[in-house]
């Protein structure tokens, strides 16, 4: 019991420094292309974003974050087959989260 009572702690804590990171990556976002700055993929981080934002892909798995073309792509094709890739796994969130203990 104790165990399944600290794993949903530590599932929730994951979950709100998740939500933390791309609350923060938003607002870089939007700073970024008001600026006319362009900012790497944050699911590939590849400089393959394009100067507009609103040209991007819209992502289908973090609201309101804009991601490269390509990774837009692979996004609608894991949503196909019902298997959308691990937020962990997002460039963004390797490079934030270094040092901390998630899956």
């Amino acid at each position: 019991m104790f165990r399944k009572v600290m794993q949903m702690i530590q599932d929730y804590a994951e979950k709100k420094l998740l939500d933390e990171v791309f609350a923060t990556y938003l607002d870089v976002q939007d700073a970024a292309a008001e600026m006319a700055q362009v900012l790497p993929c944050p699911r590939c981080g590849k400089l393959t974003m394009k100067m507009h934002l609103h040209s991007n892909a819209l992502s289908r798995q973090v609201p309101g974050i804009t991601i490269c073309d390509q990774c837009g792509t692979e996004e609608a094709l894991d949503a196909m087959a019902g298997k959308p890739k691990d937020a962990h796994e997002w460039a963004l969130v390797k490079t934030y989260m270094k040092g901390a203990n998630l899956k």
